[in-house]
């Protein structure tokens, strides 16, 4: 054993030779501290969220809409509603949410965009194509709209005037 681990060794030396050294790194700013944190979302999120739109609008065709759906768990989940965006979509009698739904690939293209475009406005841009604004957590369908609140009862409703990346179809 010890003749196999020096032969090894002797193979990889001349490797190591012609490597680069390796630059130090710099340690970060007095008070800032590195902290490693989990995705905000993954392949279980952008799914869900795909089988959400399908139960609560299947009937719509406006993308519009339809991404507004998402943008409502994603403002509830920013305003503390859940731990999670998943803890926001699963809450007891807010969505018509079931696992059992379908997820097309269309719904979870969406999903992931409107997931993607909340995630860089996390990060500080602006103007990612937000179609709902984040105090609007609330909304009532009538079978070809849904219809956006900033309130549980009453409220403004949204009027759409926030440009859509998806269609100029409101």
């Amino acid at each position: 054993m010890t003749n196999l681990i020096s032969l090894i060794l002797a193979a990889l030396m001349p490797l190591c030779s012609t490597m680069a050294p390796m630059e130090p790194v710099e340690p970060l700013p007095q008070g800032i501290t590195y902290i490693e944190t989990e995705p905000l979302y993954g392949d279980e999120e952008i799914t869900a969220l795909a089988k959400l739109i399908w139960g609560e609008a299947r009937g719509i065709a406006s993308d519009t809409e339809k991404a507004a759906i998402v943008w409502t768990v994603l403002n509830r989940y920013d305003a503390g509603y859940g731990d999670s965006i998943m803890d926001v979509l699963t809450a007891p009698n807010q969505f018509y949410y079931r696992s059992s739904f379908p997820a097309t690939d269309e719904l979870k293209t969406l999903a992931a965009d409107v997931l993607s475009r909340w995630e860089r406005e996390k990060n500080g841009e602006t103007d990612v194509g937000r179609v709902l604004p984040s105090g609007y957590m609330w909304y009532r369908g009538d079978g070809v709209h849904n219809h956006f609140r900033n309130a549980y009862k009453g409220g403004t409703a949204w009027g759409w005037s926030l440009k859509s990346p998806y269609e100029e179809d409101r």
